[in-house]
This record gives C-alpha cells, structure tokens and sequence, in this order.
C-alpha cells in the first residue's frame, strides 16, 4: 500500500540520487540497502539485468529519469512486498540523515593547526567581533552550515556533529540573514567555537555582535559573492593546507 511515508522516501531517494557526485555508486548503494539482488531488481522492472549492471559500473554512462523513477519505486515495492522492513528502517531514520546531510555543506578537520588569518582571507572576511584575538588564533579545522536547514532541522544530538574533532575552529553559515540565529544558539550551546563566520547577511544584527564580543568569538562577515563560490575557495584552502603538510 502507498502511502504519504512511502512517498516521502522515494522522493528522498529519488533526489539523493540525482544530486550524488557518482550516480553509478549511489544506485548501487540504494539496491544494497534494500537488499535485492540486480536479477531481481531487473525482473521486477522488466528488463535485462545487464542494463542495470552497465549503470552501476560505468561513470560515464547515465541513466534518464524515467529509468531513476523506476528504479526507486521497484526497490520500494520490492520491499512492501517482503514486508516492508527497510522501509521502517528508513522512516525512523532516514530523515535525519538527509536534514543532517543538506544542513552540513562541509567539515574540514586537520592534525596540525593553521593560523586563523588565512581562512578570514580565503572568504574575503571582515572581522566584526574579536579582532584582539586573531594574533593567537589557530584552527584546526572548519565546518559549513546552511543556517536555515540547520535551525529547522537539525537536534541536539546532531549539533555535536559540527565541531568535528575540536572545537577551536570557524563555524561558517551560509544561508544567514541578520546572523542573531546562529549566534543565539551558539550563545546557550556549551560549546563555544573560535571563531564564526557569516556569508553575507542582509544586515548584521547587533546583538550577534554583543554575543561573540561576550563569548570571545572572533565573528567574521564572509563578502564571497555566492555561497557556491564560497564552497569552492574553502576547498582550495584545504587542497593548500594539505599540500603544506606533505599529506
């Protein structure tokens, strides 16, 4: 029987999917999870079992949409039909994974530290908060947030996630439009990261300020011109750190 839940995991894995950097793992993977066996998965859709093989095995070769929907709702009804068991697994888990998942852009840990001037650099940062601190300031790592999916989505037990291995590092929020949200919840946190970096608020909200000057935060305002540009000068950063340290 389909249902809204039903519904809601195919669209999931359906979009999982499509976003996935090797489309080809990512099939293999969702057949995995449910167990079915590419004989069966192929019978089911009614065709040869080949075909799916060829997109499981072959980056260069994609498959349509047509063929994407197919092949989720076949693994769907696959498992109503022993059951349902991977989908009760899904539904109590597999929220979470994808808020955690889309919240979360990145985390950037390291063994070593790095002085705090070169990421305000790297997000062409201007220090509002916290200044007095950056002589000292060294990071072991970095993590992104898309601010709104995190505030919506994301636990407790989830936060813990974004301080990686330690929390002297910079907490960066995309997705921010005054800024007072992240620093809020970092204020009643009991973790407190080195710094916070902001992209591109609309306004800074003062009191954001008044927090990371209490909690001895040195807060940034992040000028990258878009948040994909922003993703993409942090992995040159972390490319250049690595290199630095012959890793």
């Amino acid at each position: 029987m389909v249902t809204l839940d039903t519904l809601k995991i195919k669209k999931l894995i359906y979009g999982d999917i499509l976003v996935s950097e090797a489309i080809n793992d990512s099939l293999k993977k969702w057949r995995n999870v449910f167990g079915v066996s590419q004989v069966e998965l192929a019978r089911w859709m009614g065709i040869a079992s080949s075909v799916i093989s060829e997109y499981e095995n072959e980056k260069r070769i994609s498959p349509g949409t047509r063929f994407l929907k197919k092949f989720v709702n076949s693994l769907v009804e696959i498992d109503l039909k022993r059951g349902g068991k991977t989908l009760y697994l899904l539904l109590n888990n597999l929220e979470e994974y994808f808020e955690e998942k889309y919240a979360i852009l990145m985390v950037k840990d390291y063994f070593e530290p790095f002085n705090a001037r070169n990421l305000i650099e790297y997000v062409d940062g201007e220090v509002l908060a916290g200044g007095e601190y950056l002589e000292k300031a060294y990071l072991y790592g970095f993590t992104v947030i898309d601010s709104l999916t995190a505030i919506l989505s994301l636990s407790g037990e989830s936060f813990y996630k974004i301080f990686g291995h330690s929390t002297e590092r910079a907490l960066i929020f995309t997705n921010v439009s005054t800024g007072r949200s992240p620093m809020v919840a970092i204020r009643v946190y009991p973790f407190k990261p080195r710094m916070v970096i902001v992209h591109k608020p609309k306004k800074v909200d003062s009191l954001s300020i008044k927090i990371a000057e209490k909690e001895h935060i040195i807060y940034v305002f992040s000028h990258t011109d878009t948040a994909e540009t922003l993703l993409r000068k942090l992995e040159e950063l972390h490319e250049k750190l690595f290199k630095r340290r012959g890793l």
